[in-house]
């Protein structure tokens, strides 16, 4: 049973290196009012034999896979075809990798043959630092500030600001009409209350819809995780009620 293991899996080799893809990792940047875009990933047989696609998958649930002709699987040598990932972005924005998975036929379920990446670059017309605003201790607490700059080319105004969470209070100033803000922040001491997280509400008159809407986020000594930004912040906050919106 030991060659016929090594049999397969020599098979399986000749296959990924016959069937190639342009590249395996791709770069698209988006426009700021796009809700998706698409990259298309090509590839050829350029072996001998018929090979099979055997499955196909994105990771995330916001990546969409299509395979050109109606999902054809099979492709004889010399054929060539196109798998397309389709991406939402609507609760993105920054820099993020989404990949798809391809398993072609013989590949065990836990090790497909290729391993597609799409590097979105989604641009951050509202720019929150930090967009998680932490404090630790028993209290009392200093105010920290949260920076608001806009990236646009056109002004984006402020219209309102809030937090769910009564516990906090804040200070919304303007630095520079249209492209500099500031948001000062501080954790109250209550009587038997603990401030814990509150969730930040930000409405600009931006004029792309989906940018008019941020979120933010305060907790103070919160074991529950938290949303954190790293290259890939949080996008535009999604509609809803305040209990909802707590992440």
């Amino acid at each position: 049973m030991k060659w016929l293991s090594l049999l397969l899996l020599c098979l399986t080799v000749s296959v990924r290196a016959e069937f190639v893809f342009d590249s395996l990792k791709k770069e698209v940047k988006a426009k700021p009012d796009e809700s998706k875009v698409t990259c298309d990933f090509y590839f050829e047989n350029k072996g001998s034999e018929t090979v099979h696609i055997a499955e196909y998958k994105a990771t995330c649930s916001c990546m969409d896979v299509q395979v050109n002709q109606n999902g054809k699987l099979a492709y004889a040598p010399g054929e060539k075809g196109i798998m397309r990932a389709i991406f939402d972005m609507d609760n993105f924005t920054g820099e993020v990798d989404k990949n798809v998975m391809v398993w072609m036929q013989g590949d065990a379920k836990d090790k497909p043959s290729i391993v597609l990446t799409v590097h979105v670059i989604i641009p951050v017309l509202v720019d929150i630092q930090p967009r998680t605003m932490r404090w630790s201790g028993a209290g009392p607490w200093e105010a920290q500030t949260m920076k608001i700059r806009m990236n646009h080319t056109e002004p984006i105004q402020i219209v309102r600001s809030s937090l769910n969470n009564p516990c906090y209070e804040t200070e919304l100033k303007t630095i520079e009409v249209g492209k500099e803000y500031e948001l000062i922040i501080k954790p109250l001491m209550k009587p038997d209350v603990h401030p814990g997280m509150g969730v930040i509400h930000i409405e600009t008159d931006c004029k792309i819809a989906k940018q008019k809407r941020q979120m933010a986020f305060v907790v103070v000594d919160q074991k529950t995780a938290v949303p954190q930004v790293g290259s890939a912040q949080l996008g535009p906050a999604p509609q809803g009620d305040a209990e909802k919106d707590k992440p």
